[in-house]
């Protein structure tokens, strides 16, 4: 074959190739327009369907803001049981500031009166009371024939307070040594330092009442009286001042059981006995049996400057002597007394032994054979090793 006719030859053949390709091209994307394969969608009004991403994000609610969380209602509180409420009421016994006293208060303050232990017993009492045998004053003339007068700067009486003194008796044999001016001083002094003062007073109305008081609801009347005076004309009448006696002591067991009607307990602090002697006398046996008959339910005694022993009598106890207790130079051994009422009105008695030394009061460490001998002068009472006073007998 020739050339020329070789080559319209190959162009048909290509042309035939080229037209088969384009019609099978044709026919496929038919098929595919026909079943919408290979169309591209055009845009609608429909809208998408959201990814997955966008169906979670629309599932999580919109973010607000969280109410503060309310505070826990706080528990309630359970009360507490009401706790026993006693009553420590303490009593010392004679008391006279010297010019040894007052030197050393001055330098020292009340430290030099008493040691911190017995300090802290006496300003702890819920009441606390002594026998104040001096008055104070700067008025007045020693009583002629006296041989011990004693007085004391009105301005001292801050050594009671510092000791914690709720209340004094000043029914004593020493009260009037300077008289009835100087008497009057120490009623005011006493008053304007709001310390009571027993079996005293300007008229015998005043000087024969009972102290009232009352601590964590019980109530307590408190007289003082004495035995020992120098003379009649110490005595408070309707129209003098001065002390209440109880050598006829009508008057005052009329009173105690006036208050025992009245007042949850009665106690009666009387000046009696004989100076130095151990033992009471037989009228003081009898005395106390008298107020306790009347309706006391605790008697104590001063005026021996010693120690004496102890009594029950119908279950009362009688306390014959509490001694000297800061009495000018003297040191020896002595006591604070302190009677412990439960909160059902119950009463134990507690000593705490203590000794003068240089004028200072401490606490007695080793007090078994001050206690032995209490015990020796007592009657049938004794003191145990913890110092509570007990009664023996057998009925």
């Amino acid at each position: 074959m020739k050339p020329f006719t070789k080559g319209i030859a190959a162009g048909l053949g290509v042309g035939v190739l080229l037209i088969l390709l384009l019609t099978l091209y044709t026919f496929t994307a038919g098929s595919l327009e026909d079943s919408g394969q290979a169309q591209v969608p055009e845009e609608t009004d429909i809208q998408e369907e959201p990814s997955s991403l966008e169906e979670e994000l629309e599932d999580i609610p919109e973010e607000t803001e969280e109410p503060e969380p309310e505070e826990p209602a706080p528990e309630e509180e359970i009360p507490e049981e009401p706790q026993p409420s006693e009553v420590v009421f303490s009593f010392a016994g004679d008391v006279m500031f010297s010019d040894h006293y007052t030197s050393a208060y001055d330098q020292n303050g009340i430290s030099a009166i008493a040691d911190a232990e017995m300090l802290a017993a006496m300003q702890d009492s819920d009441l606390f009371m002594l026998n104040e045998e001096f008055p104070f004053s700067f008025q007045g003339d020693p009583m002629e024939d006296k041989q011990y007068t004693f007085r004391t700067d009105p301005r001292y009486v801050s050594i009671f307070q510092d000791l914690g003194v709720d209340m004094v008796s000043v029914a004593n044999n020493h009260a009037l040594d300077f008289g009835q001016a100087a008497f009057c001083d120490t009623l005011e002094t006493l008053k304007q330092a709001d310390i009571a003062c027993l079996g005293g007073g300007y008229q015998i109305t005043e000087a024969s009442a009972p102290g009232i008081f009352e601590v964590n609801g019980q109530t307590f009347a408190v007289f003082a009286a004495t035995r020992v005076s120098p003379s009649y004309d110490w005595y408070a009448t309707d129209s003098q001042p001065g002390m209440f006696q109880t050598y006829d002591p009508s008057r005052l067991n009329a009173a105690i059981a006036e208050a025992d009607g009245r007042y949850d307990h009665v106690i009666v602090f009387v000046h009696w006995g004989i100076e130095r002697n151990e033992y009471p006398e037989d009228y003081q046996h009898a005395l106390a049996k008298g107020y306790i008959d009347a309706g006391a339910d605790l008697v104590l005694g001063c005026h021996p400057h010693i120690l004496q022993g102890f009594e029950y009598y119908k279950d009362v106890p009688i306390v014959y002597s509490l001694g000297n207790y800061l009495f000018g130079s003297r040191d020896g051994d002595t006591l604070l007394l302190q009677a412990v009422f439960a909160e059902d009105g119950s009463m134990e008695i507690r000593l705490l032994p203590c000794r003068r030394q240089n004028g200072v009061l401490s606490a007695i460490k080793d007090p078994s054979a001050l206690y032995r001998h209490l015990t020796e002068l007592s009657f049938d009472a004794e003191v145990s090793e913890e110092g509570v006073l007990r009664y023996r007998g057998t009925d």
